[in-house]
């Protein structure tokens, strides 16, 4: 009679059994993203876009939220040599500090709201891998969602779109440039593992 009773406490216990409030346990998200550039930029209307890599890692957990570091690297081809200069390929390097919600929807699936500040590094070539014609730095601002699916306890895929505003403080130009030059927006999609 005890053991029944004591099994019976010990299942209760089991299925009371609480989340942590801070939990230790790194997660380690890799992919690849496609920018859709969007707006009356340069971004959309002179450069074409290309397939991108990103990655970024958690060190912790608190409650439901995560706080990320992450890394993206990005290319572009210049489509209007004429109007934004000679020089055929952008390349963006991008560190980015983000704020993830992990929501669970069932057992597998889990949505991660996300908002980004983002620090770019852009260089300017006049080829893929040629000479550098000029340097620019980027700030961005980023609000969007993964959508993970859990294949077992470590190995997560996803998929991810997010809306990103770019812009450059530092250009010295006229209003009507500044906003043509100095500013842009793209839908990012992303696509990857996330390993915990």
């Amino acid at each position: 009679m005890i053991l029944v009773v004591w099994s019976s406490l010990g299942l209760q216990a089991q299925k009371v059994k609480k989340q942590p409030w801070i939990d230790f346990n790194p997660a380690f998200r890799f992919g690849f993203q496609y920018p859709q550039l969007v707006g009356s930029n340069f971004f959309a209307d002179d450069l074409t876009e290309s397939l991108g890599f990103h990655s970024s890692l958690s060190l912790v957990k608190i409650s439901n939220f995560r706080a990320t570091v992450g890394w993206e690297l990005q290319g572009y081809r210049n489509n209007n040599p004429n109007r934004i200069g000679n020089f055929s390929h952008i390349q963006s390097s991008t560190a980015l500090f983000q704020v993830e919600y992990e929501h669970p929807l069932n057992g597998r699936w889990v949505l991660n709201p996300t908002l980004a500040y983002g620090q770019s590094r852009i260089t300017y070539r006049a080829t893929r891998s040629g000479t550098t014609l000029a340097r620019q730095s980027w700030e961005e601002i980023r609000l969007g969602s993964y959508a993970n699916y859990s294949f077992d306890k470590t190995f997560v895929g996803y998929v991810g779109l997010h809306y990103a505003f770019l812009y450059n403080s530092d250009i010295k130009a006229s209003p009507a440039d500044e906003d043509y030059f100095g500013r842009g927006n793209k839908l990012v999609l992303s696509l990857g593992i996330l390993i915990h």
